[in-house]
């Protein structure tokens, strides 16, 4: 039986021929049709067809183009960029996010990069023109040169509290608990979450792997958790371990929840979701994110369910609707009876007003869950 074809997009000519050579480098199979308008004398544009399998993947390679004019790579557009990026801030807790980088790494073939950000003091380099006539050292330069060796120590602190990191990792991968692998070490002056932000906007990693705090713990500094800020902005893959929770491997993880735009999106993070771990036997639970549970809404989750069972046969797909009004409360409930193991999120970009006042599902499953979880930016 001959699989399916859907409509794309519709372009002009030359922009649908475009798209298919982009297509088709990536391996999809592309059909050009005209689309012929009854009275026109012409062809008024072309359908771009594909297979109703690669959606997903043609979604997220159109998505990840402007106006196609840049020939992208196989690593940019599957959303690894070659690094897994690592912060440290040499806590209890620190092993933990590296076992679980090192073992996502293997599984991604992405190279660990291990990135701690420590304080600097401030440092007022401006000087007056009356400095070099006053025949002394003015107290405010005294006072800036302390602060350039107090931000020394610290840097000194940070390049010691690494190298016994390192020993440990050597330690722990000759014992075999962590893979052996090539990594790279970064100490850089800063604030944390401001040292991630700008790495991974200079360098795109293809994951960030991070420890957040116990619930308990969150709940004492709800603004200023270093995970939030990173997810509140950071346009990259952001998988978040709790450290009091139970997780040991991606690979025990059985029961997940996928929340749901009910768009596009969803097409391109669950299938991302499922090429970053090799589309594994899971139960999948689709839970909608749009306030309503009218039928329509129903409708939507569950061609959406159909539509994952029969592209992802390896995994089980099924769908739950809350009320918006109990919603956290339904959902709490649901977690604990189902034993869920690991949230998945469609993570969309806020403003810092609106972080505060009105948090993206991301941030507050983040502080309200001690459970694993994965941010995939829409």
């Amino acid at each position: 039986m001959e699989e399916k074809f859907i409509t794309l997009a519709i372009h002009t000519p030359e922009h649908a021929l475009a798209m298919s050579r982009l297509l088709e480098n990536h391996g999809i199979t592309v059909r050009l049709q005209k689309l012929v308008i009854t009275g026109a004398p012409i062809a008024m544009g072309v359908r771009v067809r594909i297979k109703e399998t690669d959606l997903p993947m043609a979604l997220k390679i159109t998505e990840s183009l402007e106006q196609f004019s840049i020939t992208p790579t196989d690593s940019i557009l599957s959303g690894h960029q070659g690094d897994i990026l690592i912060p440290i801030d040499f806590n209890s807790y620190k092993m933990l996010a590296i076992k679980t980088g090192f073992d996502l790494a293997v599984r991604l073939q992405l190279r660990p990069v291990l990135l701690h950000g420590y304080p600097t003091p401030y440092f007022n380099s401006s000087f007056s023109i009356d400095d070099s006539f006053n025949g002394g050292i003015d107290p405010n330069i005294e006072e800036e040169i302390t602060e350039v060796e107090v931000g020394n120590d610290l840097r000194n602190q940070g390049v010691r509290q690494m190298r016994e990191l390192v020993k440990e990792i050597e330690k722990q991968q000759n014992e075999n608990l962590i893979p052996k692998l090539k990594y790279k070490t970064l100490l850089e002056a800063g604030v944390a979450e401001d040292v991630i932000k700008q790495y991974c906007r200079m360098s795109p990693p293809g994951l960030v792997v991070m420890v957040t705090r116990g619930k308990e713990k969150k709940d004492e500094q709800l603004i200023g958790s270093v995970t939030a800020e990173v997810l509140d902005d950071c346009r990259v893959p952001v998988f978040s371990i709790p450290e009091n929770g139970h997780f040991t491997s991606i690979d025990k993880i059985k029961r997940v929840v996928f929340f749901c735009n009910l768009d596009q999106h969803d097409l391109i993070s669950v299938d991302t979701f499922m090429r970053m771990f090799e589309y594994p036997e899971v139960d999948i639970t689709l839970i909608p994110m749009t306030g309503k549970s009218d039928k329509s809404i129903k409708i939507k989750i569950d061609n959406l369910k159909d539509y994952f069972n029969k592209t992802y046969p390896a995994a089980h797909f099924k769908s739950v609707i809350f009320p918006s009004k109990t919603f956290m409360l339904d959902f709490t409930n649901y977690e604990s009876q189902a034993n869920i193991e690991m949230l998945v999120v469609p993570n969309r970009k806020k403003n810092a007003f609106m972080r505060i006042f009105n948090p993206g599902i991301a941030h507050r499953l983040l502080f309200e869950r001690d459970l694993p979880l994965l941010a995939l930016p829409v």
